[in-house]
């Protein structure tokens, strides 16, 4: 595939018949905005992946570093709110509500990373509703 081509062009000034190189739009320029958006949902996905796994606990039943978790107790329940229950709140309510953040793209992914995090690197992801033992 040739980026530029000799075609037989005339140009004014020029002797009719001699071949003209034509020198095409590069497709590069195309694809610029095209990639920054990708790089920008890339780095939000990066971002948010592992600024949670850096404050969340290292494993599950561990105590957060930064901050305590969220539980709520009913009785002989537990209700346990995980980080990636936040985030998908968050970005629930962002869709339903038609919320803007001012980097739309980069925060969606940012919360989609956050979200990846709380359930791919805890084996205790699915336990919200918890219920208590009595000794």
């Amino acid at each position: 595939m040739a980026i530029i081509g000799i075609s037989k062009i005339s140009v004014p000034g020029s002797n009719p018949g001699v071949p003209v190189m034509k020198i095409p739009k590069p497709k590069i320029l195309l694809s610029f905005p095209l990639a920054l958006l990708f790089l920008e949902i890339y780095l939000g996905v990066l971002s948010g992946y592992f600024l949670s796994k850096y404050l969340s606990a290292k494993e599950a039943g561990q105590k957060n570093r930064w901050w305590k978790s969220i539980v709520f107790r009913i009785g002989n329940w537990q209700i346990h709110l995980h980080h990636w229950l936040y985030g998908l709140g968050i970005l629930v309510s962002a869709a339903f509500f038609n919320l803007s953040f001012p980097f739309p793209q980069f925060s969606y992914a940012f919360l989609a990373g956050a979200i990846f995090q709380g359930i791919y690197c805890y084996r205790d992801w699915y336990k919200i509703l918890i219920r208590k033992r009595e000794v």
